[in-house]
This record gives C-alpha cells, sequence and structure tokens, in this order.
C-alpha cells in the first residue's frame, strides 16, 4: 500500500509540475520555435535568429468580412452603357461635392436640399 501510495504522489507533484510550467510559459512574452538535439523546441529565450512565434497582434479572419464595395461598383458599371458609365461618373463627383456643401452650410432647408436629391434619384435611376 505504500508503494502505491508514493507512486500516485509521483505522478501527483509530476502533474502539479507540468501544471505549473505550462501556465508560466503561457504568461510569459513571446514564444520561439528552435532546433535542439534535432528536435524541436518552444522556449521564452530566442535561439539564433528565431523569430517570434506569437507577435502580438491578433490574427485576422476575413472569411466573414464583408467585401470591398469598389468591386461590386466595378461589375454593377460594367454593364452599362459607355453614357451611363459616365454619367454615373460625373454623378460621384457631384454627389460628393453636394454632401460637402449642405455639411458646410450646417442647418438646411429644403429647398437646399433639392439638388441632392435629385443627383441621388438619378443615381439609383442609371443603377450606378
Amino acid at each position: 500500500m505504500p508503494a502505491r501510495a508514493k507512486r500516485w504522489g509521483r505522478w501527483f507533484v509530476a502533474a502539479i509540475a507540468v501544471g505549473g510550467a505550462c501556465s508560466a510559459f503561457a504568461q510569459g512574452g513571446p514564444t520561439y520555435k528552435c532546433v535542439s538535439k534535432g528536435r524541436i523546441v518552444y522556449q521564452q529565450t530566442q535561439c539564433g535568429e528565431a523569430k517570434p512565434l506569437n507577435s502580438g497582434k491578433p490574427r485576422v479572419n476575413v472569411r466573414y468580412e464583408t467585401p470591398s464595395q469598389d468591386r461590386a461598383k466595378i461589375a454593377r458599371r460594367a454593364t452599362l452603357t459607355a453614357e451611363a458609365r459616365q454619367e454615373c461618373g460625373g454623378l460621384d463627383t457631384r454627389l460628393k461635392e453636394q454632401e460637402a456643401e449642405l455639411k458646410a452650410k450646417g442647418e438646411v432647408t429644403i429647398e437646399e436640399e433639392i439638388p441632392l436629391t435629385r443627383s441621388k434619384k438619378r443615381y439609383r435611376e442609371l443603377k450606378c
């Protein structure tokens, strides 16, 4: 019975030591991937020209991001006639200018908003 207790005690101490080492390792700074005696070893001290594995910047998952709307705009305009594409290009600049004017004025009246509304309507009609 005492031999069994000693064996379990050793396993218990070993498990605590490994767990403590892992938690200390996880809390530290950068981790380096090194080769020691032909085996891959992960350590917190730099060896040779090893670069840190966890560089600090978070991983970005691009899978669920919305695609750039520039590509969608180009695809939509590819189906338009040359004149409509040219008019859409003019409307792009005109809309930006009109919105900037109204924003600079602060409070605007309905009459001052009419040109912008007409430009937006034409933009939608052309399916720019």
